[in-house]
């Protein structure tokens, strides 16, 4: 892949926030981040070199996603474990671990066979663990880099609006933050892609968070696009976080797959479960028919549409012909509302891991 070139209004923009940046890298939040990411990258040097990599053990795998920011907004940690090594033998996962960082076969497609074959491991746990194991090659992609590089003005030569990309679209990241690196540390002779996440970090965290909470306050939009399996995962993640067993893609009646459910048991009354089905476009007949399906297992208290503005209405009105007993076990939710409640369940559980009540690395 060729060398990525910025054109000269991203440069411009880039170098306007430099001042700003290194007036940030002299406060304690910049320290404490820095310290932080030392850390996480010394750790995972050590586990992930390709001599010590076949003595990974799974106490340590988990050690190491307890430790990713990607995981940040999970309050149990060891859940996401779990259910990366129920659907994945550890030594197959431990192998396929050194074939995305070691194998011979070309990048792109060692990283589109990861994702093949280790389930629940998203992409911005992904490419955290690539940039701490090798930093001059990779970067981090989730979504306040997503949100930085439509800031940048980065959004029609970069993927921003999808959260699962390919091997060959992340390359292309790469090669951005690559680009981006060049700008903020020019003279610099090998890329180190860290520095330039933690540019991202301070652009998301002092320029996005406060430009999107003026646009709120401007725009009503209802049509807005948002990444179907990125809401779905939010959804898990904050089921996690207020107590329930939380999944996503089961089967909870005949014919009923829905995209997410939280279960909790109550003492002695069983166990109650609530579903979640994410709509984005598609028929609104065989959602509502899903549901009903759904409704027939007789311990789902309710059944949460997710979708935008727009078409929570529409479903909403398509749904007044079906009966009242079905009507009332439906909620809407909006998805920019699930998108805030992960982003405000990250910044809680951030505040709370700093009384550090659970020891971590």
């Amino acid at each position: 892949m060729g060398m990525f070139t910025l054109d000269d209004r991203v440069k411009a923009k880039i170098a306007s926030f430099l001042p700003g940046f290194k007036k940030w890298l002299d406060t304690d939040e910049a320290r404490e981040y820095l310290r932080e990411r030392e850390e996480k990258e010394r750790e995972f040097r050590i586990l992930l070199d390709a001599a010590a990599i076949e003595q990974l053990s799974e106490p340590d795998f988990r050690r190491m996603i307890a430790s990713l920011w990607a995981y940040v907004g999970w309050t149990n940690k060891d859940y996401v474990a779990d259910r990366i090594l129920k659907s994945t033998d550890f030594n197959a996962l431990k192998s396929e671990v050194k074939n995305l960082l070691y194998g011979t076969a070309p990048f792109a497609s060692r990283y589109d066979r990861f994702f093949e074959k280790v389930k629940f491991i998203g992409p911005a746990g992904v490419t955290e663990i690539l940039a701490f194991a090798n930093p001059k090659q990779y970067g981090i992609w989730n979504d306040k880099s997503r949100r930085v590089f439509e800031m940048l003005g980065l959004g029609e030569v970069l993927p921003t609006k999808k959260y699962r990309i390919s091997g060959s679209e992340y390359e292309k990241v790469n090669e951005a933050l690559k680009a981006i690196f060049r700008v903020i540390k020019p003279g610099e002779a090998e890329p180190y892609l860290l520095d330039a996440d933690t540019f991202i970090y301070y652009l998301y965290h002092h320029l996005v968070t406060k430009e999107a909470k003026e646009e709120k306050i401007v725009t009503k939009e209802e049509d807005y696009d948002f990444d179907h399996d990125e809401i779905i995962e939010k959804l898990v993640e904050i089921g996690n976080g207020l107590g329930f067993e939380a999944n996503s893609e089961q089967q909870i009646a005949k014919g009923a797959r829905v995209d997410v459910l939280w279960q909790a048991k109550i003492a002695n009354l069983g166990v109650v479960s609530y579903v979640f089905e994410v709509q984005r476009g598609g028929s609104i007949d065989s959602l509502l028919l899903n549901l009903q399906r759904a409704k027939n297992n007789p311990t789902v208290q309710k059944l949460v549409v997710v979708a935008n503005a727009r078409d929570l209405k529409r479903i909403k009105e398509e749904a007044e012909s079906l009966s009242e007993e079905f009507r009332k076990s439906l909620a809407y939710l909006e998805a920019k509302d699930v998108e805030r409640a992960s982003d405000l369940l990250a910044e809680l559980n951030t505040i709370i891991s700093r009384l550090e009540l659970v020891k971590g690395f």
